[in-house]
C-alpha cells in the first residue's frame, strides 16, 4: 500500500513508499483512510527538529485522519465493516488512574499515533479499537480529518469560562487558534485574530473568511491593536497559541486585572517573567494539552450541527502530492491541508 514514511533520522529523510499492506490484529480495525491532516507536529518529524529525536523511523506520519473501516479482528464487536470513525491521535495506556479519569492526554505511557507507530498518512491502517469513536451520518470522513485539532480547542475552552461580550485575543492564527476563536465565538464573545505578516498568506485571509476581525501585528502595535478592539479597555481572555515567547510576555502585561491566560502553543524556548506582575493583576492562568475521548465526541457534534464551518481552513491534496502538500504547509501557503488517497 502506499504511505507517507519519515525512513530516516535526517531532516527530509520522508517520502511516498511502496510497504506491506496492513494486517489487523484480534484487538484491531483495518481503516480505509478518507482523509489525514498534516499537522505542526508531522512537519517537526519531517524535519527532524529539536524534541523529535524520539520518534524511530520507520515510520507512517499522519495522526489527524478519520476513515470506513474494511475489516475487523476476532475481537471486535462494537465496530463492523463499513462503519465510518475517527481515530484518537494521542492514546493513553487505558489502565492509569489518568486514563480511568477520563484524562487520558495526561497519561504518562500515552503514544501518539504517526509518531509512536504507523498512522494516518496511507491508504489504509490499523488502529485498535479502544482509539476509535463512531462518526455521526452525514459527515464527510475526509472533512472528519480536522475533528482531532478542533477537539483540542473544545479541550482548551472547556478550562476557562466564556461569555457574550468578552473580550478575547487570540495570539498564533495557526488552526488551534483559529479553532480556538470559533469555539469561543458560538458563546458570543467578542475575538481578535493576532497575527503577522508571515500569517497573510494564508492564516489571517482564513480568519477574515470566519468573520474574525483581525490584525498584522508588523503593522499595527499588538498594545494598540488590543486597545482598539477592547474600545480602550483590557481583554478579559487572551488565547496564546503561537508558540511565541514574546506573545505570551504581552499576554500577562495586557491582559485586563483578573483576566484569564489560556496558554494552548507549544514553546522552542525557555520564558521568564515576573510574577508579581501577574499576582497584583490576579491574573488567572490555564495551560491545556492535546484533548480526550470526550473532546472528540463535543467536536463531532460541532461538526455534524455545522456549527463551525471546517471547510474554511481545510485544503485537501492528493496522497500522490503529499511531499509538495508539506512543502506548502512549511512555507505557510496552506492552512490545514489534508491528505486524501
Amino acid at each position: 500500500m502506499k504511505a507517507f514514511v519519515k525512513y530516516g533520522k535526517n531532516p527530509y529523510e520522508a517520502g511516498l513508499c511502496e510497504i506491506p499492506a496492513a494486517e489487523p490484529g484480534s484487538e484491531d480495525v483495518l481503516l480505509r483512510v478518507a482523509g489525514c491532516g498534516i499537522c505542526g507536529s508531522d512537519l517537526h518529524a519531517y524535519r527532524a527538529s529539536y524534541g523529535y529525536e524520539w520518534v524511530q523511523p520507520p515510520v507512517t506520519l499522519g495522526h489527524e485522519f478519520a476513515g470506513t473501516i474494511e475489516a475487523v479482528g476476532s475481537a471486535v464487536s462494537e465496530f463492523g465493516a463499513g462503519d465510518a470513525v475517527v481515530v484518537i491521535g494521542i492514546q493513553g495506556c487505558g489502565i492509569c488512574r489518568y486514563c480511568r479519569s477520563g484524562d487520558t492526554n495526561r497519561c504518562y505511557d500515552r503514544k501518539v499515533i504517526g509518531l509512536d507507530m504507523n498512522g494516518g498518512m496511507a491508504t489504509h491502517a490499523v488502529v485498535n479499537r479502544r482509539h476509535l469513536i463512531r462518526l455521526a451520518q452525514g459527515i464527510d470522513p475526509a472533512l472528519a480529518a480536522i475533528v482531532e485539532p478542533l477537539s483540542v480547542a473544545v479541550h482548551g475552552l472547556s478550562r476557562v469560562e466564556v461569555r457574550p461580550a468578552l473580550k478575547i485575543v487570540v495570539t498564533g492564527p495557526g488552526p488551534i487558534g483559529l479553532l480556538c476563536a470559533a469555539v469561543a465565538a458560538r458563546s458570543g464573545a467578542e475575538v481578535l485574530i493576532c497575527g503577522t505578516s508571515a500569517d497573510e498568506g494564508a492564516r489571517l485571509p482564513a480568519a477574515r473568511r470566519l468573520g474574525f476581525a483581525t490584525v498584522n501585528t508588523d503593522q499595527v502595535a499588538l498594545p494598540e491593536a488590543v486597545a482598539g478592539h477592547c474600545a480602550g479597555e483590557p481583554p478579559d481572555l487572551w488565547i496564546e497559541a503561537s508558540g511565541a515567547t514574546a506573545a505570551l510576555e504581552a499576554s500577562i502585561r495586557l491582559l485586563g486585572r483578573g483576566g484569564n491566560l489560556l496558554v494552548v502553543g507549544m514553546y522552542a524556548k525557555e520564558f521568564t517573567f515576573f510574577p508579581s506582575t501577574a499576582v497584583r493583576a490576579e491574573l488567572r492562568f490555564s495551560f491545556a494539552y492535546a484533548s480526550t475521548y470526550r473532546d472528540y465526541r463535543m467536536a463531532i457534534e460541532l461538526l455534524r450541527t455545522n456549527a463551525i464551518d471546517l471547510r474554511a481552513l481545510a485544503q485537501f491534496y492528493p496522497l500522490d502530492r503529499a511531499e509538495e502538500a508539506f512543502r506548502e504547509a512549511e512555507a505557510g501557503r496552506t492552512l490545514k491541508p489534508i491528505l486524501v488517497p
